[in-house]
């Protein structure tokens, strides 16, 4: 502070006590008064005088401005009472006097004002650099005690700040820290890919990101993770970045460690899956056999009926064959057996899940019709089956070997939950739902199959789960849990659904609501389609069967029909014979051989040697060829089968070749 500054550091910030500025303003005056009386004469101290102004100016200073008008109150007052010692006028003189001394209140007031204010702004300014340097030293404190690198850059990308970590790290003095350039430490194989992802970032001044190598004042490279934060001025101007960095480098090894963890753990997880879906399987398998096993009683009963009635007829025959009547009567015996056991084989494979998966439009009455005899072997003689079909021509489009292993299934779930002298009813209907009647179907047409029994029944919480996959209430041993839910997949897929309703001791009904489809068409004059001439023209056909009576039979079928055949007893037998250039117009070939190449094996090779050559496959059971045969573009004709069987699908594959 200057010498001229510090009487004015005297004015008092906030108004003095009363004597105080009594003592002031009265002060000022005597003293004014004095230097007047002293210099014209004390009888003129009282006087009128330019002396009273810097009295004046005192009082309104330091004692405020309503002493300074008290003060020049006073002066006028005793102004009148003193001889104007002046050659003016005393009204010129009280004028100018007036007007001087108002005008030297004014501004002292104003100036005392502005010094006050003057000085709280400069104490406000001395408080905020001192909270400025408080902060300031609190974050470089708080910045240096990180254990992460922090830096502040300008506009330029120089940088304006650096904690101690940043230093420590690059180990210089914090003067070259700031302008350490970066790319002198990070690794060779990062420069290129951060140097383009750097300039991508500062051009976008949005916040990014960086990872890369950078080697330590050690010498280690370590994994730094930087992130950029742009910085903006109170006016919105751009004004740099904030950055951040951190070692990531336990991250990014403990990274690759559990990286190769999950790898390793998805192996053995995939093992576990692997052997979890075998034993499935083998639960299955397990389940089929069992029930299978429950059927081999009655199948076998069945079979020797059958074999009984083939067996007796053709020793009739073969006693009596001059007997055209007797004859007549035991081959039609013969063949109704033939065909019994035809469809009862059938629907072995179709439980076995041995059939072909294909969706068709089926008479849902006609298709239970066909597997009563098999689902009476399944419940057996202490429980009563009553079949009552009550949708007669209702057809739905479903798979009949899903159908009838739902059918199936639900009825051996019954029949487990049935104790004997009971009653296992199943019964068709048509329904016409309303919209949400039943959980997930629309409003429509359906058939209802509802499978119902007099067991034990179900609680709440048993039936919310009856279709949940490996849910099961039988004893360990007793059942896979995979029953319920394969019907209910079954409805799902077919687009229908699967409800149940049952309550502790009130039994079980389990409903398949089925979509319905148009009415088949009625076969037109059946039994003249069934004469009509499928002869073709004269063949010759390439045989490969492996069985010898089978390729006997079917050797002389075909000539009957008028076409010549050449056996072969595998597949690479069948290959020879082409190769050696021999003419061929069909191959007719079973599905399963001895070897190893399949009947479609053979037929592909066929095919690729004699383009366009037509193919037949054969087999009464597919096995594990199910699938691909099903994949080819060509026929199955599904043993055992009769001449007119044969010569129909002849006719067909002769009738596509000619369209292609």
């Amino acid at each position: 502070m200057t010498p001229a500054q510090w009487p004015l550091r005297l004015v008092p910030r906030r108004s003095p006590r009363f004597l105080t500025g009594l003592a002031i303003s009265g002060g000022a005056l005597a003293v004014a008064m004095g230097v007047r009386g002293a210099t014209v004469g004390f009888q003129y101290a009282s006087g009128l005088s330019v002396t009273t102004l810097p009295a004046l100016i005192i009082a309104t200073l330091y004692a405020g401005p309503r002493w300074g008008w008290g003060m020049l109150a006073v002066a006028l007052a005793a102004g009148r009472l003193s001889p104007i010692n002046s050659n003016f006028p005393d009204a010129a003189i009280l004028i100018m006097y007036v007007i001087s001394a108002a005008l030297t209140v004014l501004v002292s007031s104003s100036l005392r004002e502005a010094l006050l204010r003057l000085d709280e702004a400069n104490a406000a300014q001395a408080a905020a650099q001192l909270s400025l340097e408080v902060t300031e030293g609190r974050f470089r404190a708080l910045a240096d005690s990180a254990p992460i690198l922090m830096w502040v850059t300008r506009t330029d990308g120089r940088r304006e700040f650096a904690n101690q970590t940043y230093v420590d790290f690059l180990g210089v003095p914090y003067p070259q820290a700031i302008d350490f350039d970066w790319r002198q430490v990070l690794h060779p194989a990062d420069l290129p890919r951060i140097l383009q992802e750097q300039v991508a970032g500062e051009s976008s001044r949005k916040l990014f990101t960086l990872e890369a190598r950078y080697r330590r004042r050690d010498g280690e490279y370590r994994w730094v993770r930087s992130i950029s934060q742009p910085r903006w001025s109170p006016d919105g101007e751009f004004g740099g970045f904030i950055g951040v960095g951190f070692d990531v480098t336990d991250a990014k090894r403990a990274e690759e460690d559990l990286k190769h963890i999950n790898d390793l753990l998805a192996e053995r997880v995939q093992a576990a899956l692997s052997e979890r879906d075998e034993a499935e399987a083998a639960l299955q398998r397990a389940q089929k056999l069992d029930a299978v096993g429950q059927l081999t009683g009655g199948v076998a009963h069945d079979f020797n009926n059958l074999l009984t009635v083939i067996i007796g007829a053709l020793d009739m025959m073969q006693r009596h064959p001059a007997d055209a009547a007797r004859r007549d009567r035991m081959i039609e015996a013969a063949l109704g057996a033939a065909r019994r056991g035809e469809r009862l084989t059938q629907q072995l494979l179709a439980f076995a899940r041995r059939q072909t998966l294909r969706p068709e439009p089926v008479e849902v009455d006609v298709l239970l019709e066909e597997a009563e005899p098999l689902l009476r072997r399944a419940v057996g003689e202490a429980v009563t089956l009553v079949v009552a079909p009550g949708a007669k021509d209702v057809v739905a489009h479903l798979d009949p070997s899903q159908f009838e292993a739902a059918i199936m299934n639900l009825v051996v779930n019954a029949r487990d939950a049935t104790p004997s002298g009971g009653v296992i009813r199943i019964e068709t209907r048509p329904v016409s739902l309303r919209a949400h009647q039943v959980e997930q179907l629309e409003a429509g047409d359906y058939v209802c199959i509802a499978v119902h029994d007099t067991g034990v029944g179900m609680d709440g919480e048993t039936m919310a789960r009856a279709f949940e996959p490996f849910f099961t209430t039988k004893p360990a041993g007793r059942g896979t849990g995979l029953g319920l839910s394969q019907v209910y997949g079954f409805a799902r897929q077919s687009g229908g659904a699967a409800t149940v309703d049952s309550a502790p001791g009130k039994g079980c009904t389990v409903c398949l609501h089925l979509p319905r489809g148009p009415a088949l068409p009625q076969a037109a004059n059946e039994g003249a389609a069934q004469s009509d001439d499928t002869r073709g023209p004269a063949l010759t056909v390439l045989l490969a069967e492996d069985d010898l009576q089978v390729a006997e039979l079917v050797g002389a079928m075909l000539a009957d029909l008028g076409h010549s055949v050449r056996h072969a007893e595998n597949a690479d037998m069948a290959l020879k014979r082409l190769r050696a250039d021999e003419p061929f117009d069909l191959l007719l070939t079973d599905l399963i051989m001895p070897g190893d190449k399949t009947g479609v094996d053979l037929a592909r090779e066929a095919v690729a040697m004699r383009p366009g050559l037509p193919v037949v496959l054969t087999s009464g059971y597919t096995g594990e060829v199910l699938t691909p045969a099903e994949d080819t573009p060509w026929p199955l004709l599904r043993k055992p089968y009769g001449a007119e069987q044969l010569a129909r699908v002849i006719a067909e594959v002769l009738r596509l070749k000619h369209e292609v």
